[in-house]
């Protein structure tokens, strides 16, 4: 009877040891619980968000943004976070037919990355970004695509969508084509369009659709940077600081000459430069899993004359990340949203 006793008390221990030392195993991985990299074909983040205030320079930061709660993202921008279809409806499969190259209308392989954000979260995604969009066509004469954020907003507005201001992440990236753009039309219009990105967030913040949860993104150069570029970027970053503090969230002047603050917006910023950064610089691209910086199909955008692997091609066509990639920007994101939260 005493040995009974014995190893039943032996085996209550050891039960009890493991249920102890399961949440030290949970807590220790990412809360999301993204691919491995022999889920995503080799391909893995070599680079860490580099946390810092919002009240600084450019950093990755979350001022409020809870995952947890969110239940749908709305999302604006370009070919980067363009679903292949732009009004907010479901996505097509994200599958190649050749010899069409895009998945499904997207200019990747796969899905984009906001997709994968919105799959980890169990989101639904309303999709509006359309590809070579800029922020404002106002501001760039030669600007090849006939589409920007504005046109995207008023498409969104027009719909008068009921949607829970405490369970909806609006997403916005831009940048790429704006600074593109700045190349040819001179780069005077860079703050012009940062401010673009603000008043259309303070529109999204008033009435009626009173949005009140926000992630920026941007990767404006595609690895290379600019003094004006950068400028650009901390406006905007500067102005999430403002709305957070409800200074002129809605464009009413709240917070300002002695108004009373008004609503106070949850802000993040990713910055996606850093993969770039990383893949072209150091630690390189062997470090993420990557064979080749180059695209794998060289002539957009047809599945003709393509490479033999493009999962370990960075770009899967010119300028645009592999669906690998896309899945690591999403990684970045959801460690930024996790790791970046300001107390």
């Amino acid at each position: 009877m005493r040995t009974v006793l014995s190893t039943l008390s032996l085996l209550l221990s050891f039960l009890s040891a493991r249920a102890l030392r399961l949440p030290e195993a949970d807590y220790s991985q990412h809360v999301l619980a993204p691919p491995q990299a022999d889920d995503n074909n080799g391909i893995h983040l070599a680079v860490s968000p580099a946390c810092g205030p919002l009240s600084g320079a450019v950093s990755d930061v979350n001022a409020g943004v809870d995952l947890k709660r969110i239940k749908t993202i709305v999302a604006f921008g370009d070919s980067y976070t363009d679903g292949g279809r732009t009004d907010g409806g479901p996505l097509a499969p994200p599958v190649v037919t050749p010899p069409d190259a895009g998945a499904g209308g997207r200019s990747t392989d796969g899905k984009v990355w906001v997709e994968n954000l919105a799959d980890d979260i169990g989101a639904t995604l309303m999709d509006y970004a359309q590809s070579g969009a800029c922020t404002d066509l106002s501001l760039w004469p030669s600007a090849i695509r006939k589409v920007d954020f504005l046109g995207q907003m008023r498409t969104f507005l027009g719909q008068s969508n009921a949607l829970d201001p405490n369970s909806t992440l609006y997403v916005v990236f831009f940048g790429i084509n704006d600074f593109d753009d700045s190349r040819r039309d001179g780069e005077a219009n860079l703050q012009a369009a940062a401010q673009v990105i603000l008043s259309q967030i303070r529109i999204l913040a008033s009435v009626p659709t009173n949005a009140r949860n926000f992630l920026l993104a941007d990767v404006y150069g595609l690895g290379t940077h600019s003094p004006a570029g950068d400028a650009m970027v901390q406006t905007v970053f500067s102005g999430l600081y403002d709305l957070h503090r409800g200074v002129n969230s809605t464009g009413r002047g709240e917070g300002i000459g002695g108004q009373a603050p008004g609503p106070a917006l949850n802000v993040a910023f990713s910055q996606f430069g850093r993969i770039w950064d990383g893949v072209f610089g150091e630690p390189g691209y062997k470090a993420f899993g990557y064979a080749s910086t180059e695209a794998c199909i060289r002539i957009c955008c047809v599945t003709t004359g393509m490479c033999d692997d493009p999962e370990h091609y960075f770009y899967y066509i010119p300028n645009h990340p592999s669906k690998e990639g896309m899945r690591i920007i999403a990684d970045y994101a959801e460690q930024v949203l996790e790791r970046c939260a300001e107390a």
